[in-house]
């Protein structure tokens, strides 16, 4: 049977969101490159879907998150929109259509820039028919991020969302070394205990990471202290899941968060203290704050029997509490074409 339509290309980039449970802020230059990163997170069940289709017109950028679209030859400004269009023809796409739609609101602590940027390469080096594997796709989202988009960011968020699953990351410097857990009965009860509950606003998380990096590149002294017992302590986190010892587990977010918090004036709020406060004494064993900062989700952690219990407690102070799954995969491309 003749076709009515030509076959159109199209292209669905997905990146899951990810939590850290310990080591964020160690990841950030310049105390990355001096003193080594530590981290332990897991990608989730929320995302950032980035949809190419094929045609014939200018290249256009539209996004549900910021109500705007942007075409190629009618930019005006440098907003986040714009620097996409301009990314996007750097590297010779010029035509087609993007839409990008991101299931939590952008600057939330779950790395949804991350998200989106690493979704974006995907689909430009598929494009281009130069992907190779995630760690690749990891490297050149951060430089991107970074360097064109100028975000101040920890390298985790890249590497945590392109390979997916629970993880433990080291890097020295730009090395970076992931070990990926297999899911087991441990990882899985930690997963089925987890809920996100969102403090009412979101933040520039670059903003308020740029204090601490100030800080590092001036060797405060008490910032290198606090960073580095972070990061040790990020190591027992690690004993505890080969150990699957869940109160050393949970135990250890919440001696992390109490450390991060005082890293600035910033890291918190009296908002987000009594949301956790609030969590910890629904049944909540472990509960902390996600991301640079005073604003966006709190990860809360429990036992699945109680889980109901801090969720309903949670509500009477967010619109917005929902539970969340640990998710496998990372960055992933789905061909649509029709």
């Amino acid at each position: 049977m003749r076709k009515v339509f030509p076959d159109v290309k199209r292209l669905e980039s997905y990146s899951p969101l990810r939590v850290s449970f310990l080591g964020g802020g160690t990841d950030i230059s310049p105390f990355l490159e001096k003193h080594g990163s530590r981290v332990f997170n897991t990608t989730i069940d929320r995302g950032v879907h980035i949809t190419y289709t094929e045609d014939d017109y200018p290249l256009e950028v539209s996004s549900r998150d910021f109500l705007k679209t942007v075409i190629m030859g009618n930019e005006h400004g440098k907003n986040f929109q714009n620097k996409i269009l301009e990314l996007l023809m750097k590297n010779g796409i010029k035509k087609g259509k993007i839409y990008i739609n991101g299931e939590v609101p952008p600057g939330s602590g779950l790395a949804s820039s991350s998200a989106m940027i690493t979704a974006l390469m995907r689909l430009i080096l598929e494009l281009n028919e130069n992907y190779h594997d995630p760690m690749q796709l990891a490297k050149v989202s951060y430089e991107e991020e970074k360097e064109f988009f100028g975000i101040t960011l920890g390298i985790q968020d890249p590497y945590a969302i392109s390979v997916g699953g629970f993880k433990y990351m080291q890097a020295d410097g730009k090395e970076v070394k992931i070990e990926k857990f297999q899911e087991n009965r441990f990882l899985e009860d930690i997963g089925k205990g987890m809920l996100i509950c969102y403090t009412g606003g979101t933040r520039e998380s670059s903003e308020v990471l740029k204090n601490q990096v100030r800080k590092s590149a001036d060797e405060d002294s008490e910032t290198i202290v606090k960073l580095n017992k972070i990061r040790e302590l990020t190591l027992k986190l690690v004993e505890s899941v080969r150990e699957e010892d869940y109160l050393k587990f949970t135990g250890l977010i919440n001696e992390g968060w109490e450390i991060k918090k005082t890293l600035s004036s910033k890291v918190s709020s009296a908002n987000v203290d009594n949301i956790i406060r609030t969590a910890l004494s629904n049944g909540a064993d472990s509960a902390r704050l996600l991301g640079g900062g005073n604003q966006g989700f709190v990860l809360a952690i429990g036992k699945q029997d109680r889980l109901w219990d801090v969720q309903k407690s949670l509500m009477t102070l967010s619109d917005f509490v929902v539970r969340v799954n640990p998710m496998e995969s990372g960055t992933t491309l789905f061909d649509r074409s029709f």
